[in-house]
């Protein structure tokens, strides 16, 4: 059998890398750097702060909206509370309280109360009604006309009551 001759290994110059440097060499780039968290931590920031500004929005919406629906609610029942009663009832707003206020002619009976500040969050400033008190009689009609405008943040609903009953919200 032949014999091979090996170089010897002054002749030959090898460059050995210890595997030992290349498993730790890997190891230290496998997180992430301290750039890329705050870039990636930035991104996040903005997202939220964007989504958080919408979420507000939607709430005072909804808030808006469940308030006018409460008052439509109020003053059809003004009316039905009236011809079961065969007397006439009077449809208050009291705005130093913000409550809007379904009484009896003498005011010593209320059939329903809202209060608009408290259940609801609306502002002051941001409620106007167009008359108050409004009477209601057992026939079906009103006095007057009425309509509430309910205001938040640039969104509002307007309720509006015609004389002979009928509530719509705009």
């Amino acid at each position: 059998m032949p014999q091979t001759q090996r170089p010897s290994h002054s002749s030959v110059s090898l460059t050995r890398t210890p595997i030992g440097s290349l498993i730790r060499r890997r190891r230290a780039r496998a997180g992430f750097s301290t750039s890329e968290l705050l870039v990636a931590l930035m991104i996040v920031g903005l997202t939220t702060t964007i989504g958080l500004g919408r979420f507000h929005n939607l709430l005072v919406q909804f808030r808006v909206d469940r308030a006018a629906t409460a008052v439509q609610n109020d003053l059809e029942s003004a009316f039905a509370i009236s011809q079961r009663n065969r007397k006439p009832i009077n449809i208050t707003w009291n705005a130093t309280t913000r409550q809007l206020g379904v009484t009896n002619r003498a005011g010593t009976v209320t059939y329903r109360r809202v209060s608009l500040a408290q259940d609801y969050g609306l502002q002051g400033a941001g409620i106007s009604f167009s008359s108050s008190p409004i009477e209601v009689y057992p026939n079906g009609m009103a006095n007057n006309a009425l309509t509430i405008t309910l205001q938040q943040n640039g969104y509002a609903k307007r309720v509006n009551m015609t004389r002979s009953g009928m509530v719509t919200i705009r």
